[in-house]
């Protein structure tokens, strides 16, 4: 009988425990290792951060989706020994296997910037992303006494795809707390050290994109190379300038969506990796231990074509969650691996509950306005699908495509 371990249960983790059920035999252990008892739909942490959506319609129970023969041990990692077959953990015992799984997940990534992880708000997980919003309505709460114009001043660094969405939502979300509190309007500053953003879009729809932030009063800042997190301030350079002199922007909510990394367990546990993430064979096992698959945003899976690693997007953690279990199924076979081969169906980014933009990759199409949004909200029904089943996409699912 082997032992079949799988750490994380994100969308790599969730889809891979969904495949080996149907492709191991019915006598071998199945073990799901993750710090909570629950799934979080982490492409849609933005929409908790600025408090358009509950937390809990973005989770669900892991042991409500995992079947009978899946073993849940809730715990944190802390080492993963390849060589010895066994993962240490902060308060079960060891576990030793016979095939592992890794999709540990991601966390900020701050670059060793000065002050930002005393002084800026992370997007992690659903923990954080909460006390986002709390941090935000805290301060329109606090407004009428303290009167601070930086209080209803908000900076996000960084204009990648979480840093668009959360701005999206605020722009939704904010007026909202203005009635609410009865303060004068918030003001958004979005720094960003390139001078363009979302690069990974046509040029048409990252403009569409700056006009849908024109028109919204959220003012970015692009070439703002940001030197320094200061308590209640932003430091940065003007990179549209020879000039070398630092700028500050003054806020007293500070987002930090600039980039992330693998886990850091990666690291803690010896792996040749760079920013927590380790190169993978073209069957996405790890090279000289065929018996364990590196998956999800601890992954550097090579494209062939680029010879880059793809994006660590949710689709791809899910398309490798599948491939992982099937290559692990054919193993207990006495079978070859099969190499992964990946085409991405597209690219949408929200920005609010109705407008987006996006790109389908099969008809070469270009999407933006409420057509991108509810494509938006029909990716995150299918992701719940891959990862979960039907009762979940029912009960958490965006039906909701038509106002």
């Amino acid at each position: 009988m082997a032992t079949i371990l799988v750490l994380g249960g994100g969308y790599a983790g969730m889809r891979a425990i969904k495949f080996l059920q149907r492709e191991v035999p019915s006598d071998d252990q199945i073990i799901l290792v993750d710090k909570t008892s629950t799934h979080t739909e982490k492409t849609n942490l933005h929409e908790v951060a600025a408090g358009t959506i509950a937390p809990d319609r973005i989770t669900y129970e892991i042991n409500d989706v995992i079947g009978k023969r899946v073993t849940f041990i809730q715990d944190e990692v802390t080492n993963v020994d390849v060589d010895s077959k066994q993962v240490t953990l902060v308060d079960h015992d060891p576990i030793t296997y016979d095939y592992l799984i890794l999709a540990l997940g991601f966390q900020s990534e701050t670059f060793g910037l000065k002050g930002a992880v005393e002084n800026a708000l992370p997007m992690d997980d659903l923990q954080t992303s909460e006390a986002v919003y709390q941090h935000i309505e805290a301060k329109a709460k606090g407004y009428a006494e303290s009167q601070d114009p930086n209080d209803l001043t908000i900076a996000v660094c960084g204009a990648g795809f979480t840093g668009i969405e959360l701005l999206g939502e605020l722009s939704q979300s904010l007026p909202k707390l203005q009635t609410r509190y009865n303060t004068p309007a918030f003001k958004v500053i979005c720094l960003e050290m390139g001078k363009t953003i979302l690069p990974m879009f046509d040029k048409s729809l990252a403009d569409y994109a700056m006009k849908f932030m024109a028109k919204h009063n959220i003012e970015m800042k692009l070439g703002a190379a940001i030197t320094e997190i200061k308590p209640g301030a932003v430091v940065y350079k003007d990179k549209n300038t020879d000039d070398e002199q630092e700028h500050e922007v003054a806020a007293n909510t500070i987002v930090w969506t600039v980039g992330v990394s693998g886990s850091h367990v990666m690291a803690d546990s010896g792996f040749e990796q760079r920013r927590n993430r380790v190169v993978v064979k073209d069957d996405l096992s790890l090279e000289g231990h065929p018996e364990v698959y590196v998956i999800g945003d601890v992954a550097a899976v090579m494209d062939p074509q680029s010879n880059r690693p793809y994006p660590t997007t949710a689709q791809i953690a899910l398309a490798c969650g599948a491939h992982a279990a099937k290559n692990i199924g054919l193993m207990l076979r006495g079978h070859e691996t099969r190499p992964f081969v990946y085409k991405s169906s597209g690219t949408v980014a929200s920005l609010s509950d109705r407008d987006g933009i996006g790109e389908i990759f099969s008809s070469n199409k270009k999407v933006h306005g409420y057509l991108a949004s509810a494509l938006k909200k029909v990716i995150t029904d299918r992701s719940l699908m891959e990862s979960a089943h039907l009762s979940t996409t029912l009960a958490k699912g965006r039906f909701d495509l038509y106002h």
